[in-house]
């Protein structure tokens, strides 16, 4: 009798198999499909008298083509992809804070100095000294703005590290639901291919937020690696969430764990390095140049003074956390070193003393820093308890400053004679120097014999000794040398009689007065709040660009200029060169992720064609594959035909 079976099975096993290879042609362009290959078997045989003789053909399974090799190696090379590309995303950000156009901070700088520089040949013209005043405000613009444009790219990648942890949530949650499918269907007995497929790009598109490496089994489990955790895929859906460190950096957490998660690759491991230590690296060496400006510029403008002359009453701009904690403590934007503070009292006829206040930052608080100024006859000095600020005033008719110009007659309490001692000039030796004078004989001024005056240094040393006697015409200056002059008034002088005087380079050798604000061309902390001091910008007769109030002073004016070239930031660099090393190293790092951009890019690109290639579907194969089955399903057909014939003659013959 003729077996209708076999031909059934060729024809049913032809056509489920036309029907894989029809999936095949319709899928060819899906992403993320896997091409299926159809495994077929014999049935077993059957024993049919002296013969065992086949009973058919049967599918064994339908295999999904997949290379686990180059997948994973795929999923890793999204991943980093993922994390340089988000990297230079914000890195291109952080350098165009840096270098935006004519108004970059670095051209703001160069600007700065030289419309001081431009000052020195014509510094009795009033608009020159409102260009440098404006070129001042310009400056601290650019700072502020780059300093908040950081600030900003902080809070944005913040909000975008959140959304990023939400959308993965919601993945993981998909993930959750589609092992269980998975599962399901395998205990069910069937092949969850297009569920593999669907869980293979879902796993690609995680990696691209976090880097993972994945274990699977054949039972349908999958186990997930992701950084420092190993994740057993089970009815739990994993989340990740957001933490703030104590050190304001952000870390990620998973199911509550108090354990980070230190992720290796994928976008948000470029977020958070961004957030934790490129932009805080940026933002302190932003802090620093402004800082360091602030600093050199309001330590040398604070021995100065303007057009306006010395002051009646000065406040600080910059405040201390505790006015009554040693200086070292109290939270100065600028270190305080320990040494003295010169401060010049002037009369209404020009008359000037100097004052020395001796200041130890490991001792001494700013509440004893306003008494030790206070003790100094005609000033006055006090802490505004509100803000830690500074206030010094001088008495009616008499002004002050820091200048440290020479006083123009010492301390004459050891003198007994009727002449006046005065000294003139200006200083210009490199150190602070006290000198002492004596008198040698007793006698009358440019008139007597044998009258001298011995000059002796701060170490005792006799430095000169000059006559004052027969010869020296009273009233005339004698010079001493350092640009410092000495005459003596008509008059008598006694043996023995002495003085001194303090003959000032350096007024503030502690660095309080730009600590504090006091008589500063900045005001503010850092770089986020650096601006020009608003009496300054509001009259430009307070630009200290001399030390003597004339217009045409630029003794400070051409210290000021000098600050472009001078090694004050680490490594030895001028602030211009600080800057370029900055915008050099931004740039290098764009140029280095770029080229690494690149070069993942085209291994993504490599692995995608070998996966193609592998797994993919070919065209013209799959028509091959469908004319093969198609001949089998004919040939079937032919098969039940013949067995339905030789049935139909036998039945006539028994008919």
């Amino acid at each position: 009798m003729p077996n209708l079976s076999l031909g059934l099975s060729a024809l049913r096993t032809s056509q489920y198999a036309l029907d894989v290879v029809s999936n095949n042609i319709a899928n060819a362009n899906t992403e993320g499909y896997h091409r299926r290959s159809v495994h077929l078997e014999a049935l077993p045989s059957n024993q049919n008298s002296a013969f065992r003789i086949g009973s058919g053909v049967n599918i064994n399974y339908i295999e999904r083509i997949r290379g686990q090799v180059t997948e994973s190696s795929l999923t890793n090379a999204i991943a980093d992809v993922s994390r340089v590309e988000q990297a230079l995303i914000y890195e291109r950000q952080i350098e165009a804070a840096f270098l935006n156009g004519g108004t970059s901070v670095g051209a703001e700088l160069d600007q700065f100095f030289g419309e001081m520089t431009k000052m020195t040949a014509a510094p009795d013209e009033p608009s020159q000294r409102s260009a440098v005043i404006e070129s001042g405000r310009r400056l601290a613009g650019v700072v502020r703005q780059a300093a908040g444009q950081l600030a900003d790219l902080k809070k944005a990648i913040r909000f975008q590290v959140e959304q990023e942890v939400a959308l993965v949530n919601q993945k993981m949650e998909s993930l959750t639901e589609l092992n269980a499918n998975i599962k399901s269907l395998i205990a069910q007995g069937y092949q969850p291919n297009a569920e593999l497929d669907q869980r293979d790009a879902l796993l690609n598109d995680i990696a691209k937020t976090i880097g993972l490496t994945r274990e699977d089994s054949h039972s349908g489990d999958l186990n997930l690696a992701i950084g420092n955790f190993s994740i057993e895929q089970t009815g739990h859906a994993n989340q990740f969430s957001v933490t703030q460190l104590p050190d304001g950096k952000l870390g990620i957490l998973i199911d509550g764990y108090d354990r980070q998660v230190d992720l290796e690759s994928g976008g948000l491991v470029a977020l958070l390095d961004v957030y934790n230590t490129t932009i805080p690296k940026y933002e302190g060496k932003l802090n620093q140049l402004a800082t360091e400006v602030m600093r050199s510029v309001d330590s040398i403008h604070a021995t100065g003074i303007g057009t306006d002359g010395s002051f009646q009453h000065l406040a600080a701009t910059r405040t201390l956390t505790d006015a009554a904690a040693p200086l070292n403590d109290a939270g100065t934007i600028f270190p305080i070193d320990a040494g003295d503070l010169t401060i010049s009292v002037i009369d209404v006829n020009g008359v000037r003393r100097t004052e020395v206040v001796t200041i130890d930052p490991a001792v001494d608080s700013l509440d004893d820093v306003a008494a030790k100024i206070a003790s100094i006859d005609g000033l006055n000095a006090a802490v505004n308890p509100s803000t830690n600020q500074l206030q010094i005033f001088s008495a009616d008719g008499l002004t002050f400053d820091f200048t440290g110009s020479v006083e123009t007659h010492p301390r004459l309490d050891a003198l007994s004679g009727s002449s006046l001692p005065t000294l003139s000039g200006n200083y210009t030796g490199d150190q602070n120097r006290d000198l002492r004078f004596e008198i040698d004989g007793t006698g009358d001024v440019g008139i007597s014999d044998d009258l001298f005056v011995s000059v002796y240094s701060q170490s005792g040393t006799l430095e000169r000794r000059v006559n004052i006697g027969n010869g020296y015409e009273a009233g005339t200056s004698i010079d001493l040398g350092d640009g410092i002059k000495i005459s003596f008034s008509r008059g008598t002088v006694n043996d023995a009689d002495n003085f001194s005087t303090r003959l000032t380079a350096q007024p503030d050798e502690t660095g309080i007065l730009a600590a504090l604000g006091l008589n500063s061309f900045f005001k503010g902390v850092n770089s986020y709040t650096m601006d020009v001091d608003p009496t300054i910008s509001d009259n430009p007769g307070r630009f200290a660009a001399g030390r003597s109030g004339d217009s045409a002073d630029t003794d400070n004016l051409f210290r000021l200029a000098a600050l472009q070239d001078i090694s004050v930031l680490p490594g030895g660099l001028t602030f211009s060169e600080y800057v370029n090393e900055i915008n050099t190293e931004i740039g290098f790092q764009i140029n280095s992720d770029t080229a690494l951009s690149s070069s993942l890019e085209a291994l993504k690109f490599r692995l995608e064609a070998d996966r193609d290639s592998y797994s993919g579907v070919d065209l013209n194969e799959e028509i091959v594959y469908l004319q093969q089955f198609q001949k089998s399903y004919e040939a079937a057909v032919r098969v039940i035909q013949t067995a339905d014939d030789m049935l139909n003659e036998l039945f006539n013959i028994l008919g």
